[in-house]
């Protein structure tokens, strides 16, 4: 009976607590805008959005270079921005920026082309060593 009574008060407990978090208390993913359909239909739900969007992704080489994952505070839309640390290995080379317009979190996995790769001579040792 007392096992009864816990796991009722501890089914009360916790919804009560969902009830009072509402949706504030929960995370939401991010809106993804990787593909040209991601963007379309962002620009024709949300045409400002799209705007200030496309204008922060097309600043990932200034805002997110390969060498340094530290972002640049020019604007209101670029302080809400942040880099992911991990450079994918694709060609070209491609990281995950996200950022807050309007309290509407995005995210787009964008190209780096500000540091291109470039094509080195493998060098070997000697045979005679």
């Amino acid at each position: 009976m007392h096992n009864v009574v816990l796991a009722v008060l501890v089914v009360l407990v916790s919804a009560a607590s969902v009830v009072w978090a509402g949706d504030s208390g929960m995370i939401h993913s991010p809106v993804r805008l990787d593909t040209p359909d991601e963007l379309a239909q962002l620009r024709a739900s949300n045409p400002d959005h799209y705007a200030r969007a496309e204008r922060l992704i097309r600043a990932a080489n200034a805002l997110c270079p390969p060498a340094a994952p530290k972002l640049e505070q020019a604007d209101a839309d670029r302080r809400n921005a942040a880099c992911g640390l991990l450079l994918w290995t694709s060609n070209p080379p491609k990281r995950e920026i996200s950022f807050t317009l309007d309290g509407i979190r995005y995210a787009a996995r964008v190209a780096i082309t500000a540091d291109p790769p470039k094509v080195l001579r493998a060098v070997t040792e000697s045979a005679g060593r």
